[in-house]
């Protein structure tokens, strides 16, 4: 079949997609199993070093399984993954598989033993993903990503994985038997589109044969025409014959390797030469509007994820009473806890792009502002990610007591994350939030407490959280107040703006 290349709605760069400047709001959660929030912020452009991948998502899991064995060239991957986790298959020179939980600084590394035999993770809690890496030659340009299937993700996974997709760069949505996509599938792909992703779909012999790959195709065109420019592959995962998608989505990963590269360069290019300052100095008071500026915005970040925490508190009481009961909350909030992860980071990131953006305005005019920014924003993300405060935890861990801990810096923010989170996408550190191994346990955990303990158990140990993530918001916005009144105040004495 004949196949298009979906164009890529990417800006060149950084900078350009930061003009005009929008204010990202985070998603309030909630149990909405049918549908995305249409309201979900999209987000940004990956930066150079963000790696390249593909998101394989839709159908049942073992249709994605037999397109990924396929994509391989046959070679089985091990079925140990828990249902609820994602699924990284990556280059690497020697073979291993390592499953990543939350609140242990290291990996743990699965025995090729159990691998083959097949027998699962025997591992104190879910792990939030499961890494496989192999010295294949198709995983050279790209990562492959497995998603867990949609309707377990709800709306929170689904999150989480438009996230994967829009910072690994492709889609590839798989077709097989059984139901057909639903309205959580079409606004997924959507969103994926609108958001750039480059989207494939590859439809399997069983699907065809249950439906017919014109009737497949006619389904999905009606419900998201958008996918008339996406390639169409058809997959006999029988014979392993995925020749076509795999050699489109690898020539997809070299041009968009080389599309990033592209855009790093011109982001430094954009700064060799910065701007000199306004001759008329700054305002004498700058030092108080910066402290205030930032104060602000800090405060509105805290109380726009105080709301999303309380949003949170009344779909898991929704989820105990009509859900999955107790045995069911330990996942239900981890997830949750980890689409707050994202939107606290990103909130984190936006407020204090605005709180430079706001602050050179008031001290340099408009005009200046508009070039000082994005000079300051990239100075300030360097210096914070260069010298990280060190009050700052990467991670909160809520345990079965109800308390909420932060994690030390030994262990990084990206043991905490369903898919591999680079450091230099934030403009201040990221911060993890999950449920300690403990919450599984029925003894005591949530798992095993009658309903009226588990929701008084969600109450404090979401109140628990709300406080610690206001207090590691605070320092992350104090942190990034000292380190612009550093860079001011250099550029106020040299008469130049940072270099």
């Amino acid at each position: 079949m004949e196949s298009v290349t979906v164009p890529s709605n990417r800006p060149a760069t950084r900078a350009a997609a930061r003009v005009p400047r929008q204010r990202r709001q985070p998603r309030r959660p909630g149990d909405l199993a049918v549908e995305l929030p249409m309201a979900a912020p999209v987000p940004p452009p990956p930066p150079a070093d963000e790696p390249v991948a593909a998101v394989v998502v839709g159908a049942a899991a073992s249709s994605r399984s037999a397109v990924l064995t396929a994509f391989l060239d046959g070679a089985p991957l091990p079925d140990l993954r828990p249902p609820e986790s994602f699924l990284v298959i990556r280059h690497g020179t020697v073979e291993r598989i390592a499953a990543f939980l939350p609140g242990w600084s290291q990996p743990w590394i699965v025995p090729a033993r159990s691998a083959r035999s097949g027998a699962g993770l025997a591992l104190p809690r879910p792990p939030r993903r499961v890494e496989v890496i192999r010295p294949d030659a198709s995983l050279r340009r790209l990562s492959l990503v497995d998603s867990p299937d949609l309707e377990t993700l709800r709306s929170a996974g689904a999150t989480v994985l438009l996230d994967a997709a829009v910072r690994g760069g492709a889609l590839v949505f798989v077709v097989g038997a059984g139901p057909p996509p639903g309205q959580i599938e079409h606004e997924l792909l959507r969103r994926a589109l609108g958001a750039g992703v480059a989207v494939f779909v590859a439809i399997t012999a069983a699907g065809i044969q249950s439906a017919g790959e014109s009737f497949q195709r006619a389904e999905l065109l009606a419900a998201v025409p958008e996918l008339e420019q996406a390639p169409w592959h058809s997959v006999d995962a029988a014979t392993g014959d995925a020749v076509f998608l795999r050699r489109e989505v690898t020539d997809w990963a070299a041009r968009e390797a080389l599309h990033r590269a592209g855009a790093g360069l011109a982001d430094q290019l954009a700064f060799d030469e910065p701007p000199t300052l306004p001759s008329g100095g700054p305002a004498v008071d700058w030092s108080e509007r910066l402290d205030r500026v930032v104060r602000r915005i800090g405060q509105r970040v805290r109380h726009t994820l105080a709301i999303e925490l309380a949003n949170l508190h009344l779909a898991a009481v929704r989820e105990l009473l009509f859900g999955g009961g107790p045995a069911g909350i330990p996942g239900f909030l981890d997830r949750e806890l980890l689409t707050l992860s994202l939107h606290a980071s990103a909130a984190c990131a936006v407020g204090v792009d605005d709180a430079v953006d706001e602050a050179v305005e008031q001290v340099f005019g408009s005009d200046p502002a508009q070039r000082l920014g994005p000079l300051l924003r990239e100075q300030l993300r360097g210096r914070l990610l260069r010298e990280p405060p060190t009050a700052v935890a990467e991670g909160l861990l809520t345990t079965a007591a109800g308390q909420c801990e932060p994690v030390p810096s030994t262990v990084v923010v990206d043991v905490f994350a369903a898919y591999p989170v680079q450091r230099s996408r934030c403009t201040v550190p990221p911060i993890g939030v999950a449920l300690a191994a403990d919450c599984w346990h029925p003894r005591g955990g949530p798992s095993g407490m009658a309903p009226d303990q588990a929701r008084s158990w969600i109450q404090r140990a979401l109140r628990a959280v709300e406080i610690a993530l206001s207090q590691e918001i605070a320092l992350r916005f104090a942190a990034a107040r000292r380190g612009l009144a550093n860079l001011l105040a250099d550029a106020i004495d040299s008469g130049d703006a940072p270099g």
